[in-house]
């Protein structure tokens, strides 16, 4: 499964939670948007339950235009698209250990530097830390107050440990004169995929 998510806004080393939640907060509804037109994540939050017990995953076909109801969990079962908890607040993670799934990102990285120079008010590495933070469910101490979104908010990783591969090419950002050199615009190109294939995740093995 392959999808563009895109970021405009500053990018600091070493970011602080808040700079972090800002990341968290403007990918959120572009991820929402994408469980909620997308076939197959739609198929999976409908039916996201799958036997401890090895019976098989049922699902709708495709051609079939009136949509199932939610299913209800029954028993026995793990809810593969369970919401995460932490500090008070529910986050969806799409690539999860619990859907045996990793993916690889591909970032246009725009900045205001020079193309091909690493450091910038910090080095790249950091600066992508808070990013990869940034596209990551949340410690519990990272979590800060607002209001500005309902539960559950949407995540591009259960945890940053499951990016598999990275490409990222610099580009000179033109922008307006006298803008935060932290400005960034991130063109962030992911590709999910499967590290065990089973019929839960075949969804992903697709585009």
């Amino acid at each position: 499964m392959k999808f563009i998510l895109t970021f405009d806004g500053e990018l600091h080393p070493n970011g602080t939670p808040a700079e972090k939640w800002e990341i968290r907060q403007h990918l959120h509804p572009q991820l929402q948007e994408l469980w909620s037109i997308h076939p197959s994540l739609q198929s999976l939050k409908r039916n996201p339950y799958m036997s401890k017990l090895g019976s098989f995953h049922t699902d709708q076909h495709h051609s079939v235009e009136t949509l199932l109801q939610p299913a209800v969990q029954p028993p026995h079962s793990i809810n593969l698209c369970e919401e995460i908890e932490r500090g008070g607040r529910r986050f969806l993670p799409l690539v999860r250990e619990m859907l045996a799934l990793k993916c690889s990102l591909k970032i246009h990285f725009l900045r205001k530097e020079d193309t091909g120079r690493i450091y910038q008010g910090g080095d790249l590495d950091n600066r992508l830390k808070t990013l990869f933070d940034g596209l990551s469910v949340p410690q519990r101490e990272q979590v800060m107050p607002d209001a500005t979104s309902d539960d559950p908010i949407y995540c591009l990783l259960e945890d940053d440990g499951l990016i598999r591969g990275l490409d990222i090419s610099t580009h000179r950002l033109l922008s307006r004169p006298g803008t935060s050199k932290y400005d960034v615009r991130l063109i962030i190109e992911a590709d999910v995929s499967v590290t065990q294939n089973r019929l839960y995740n075949a969804a992903f093995l697709g585009d």
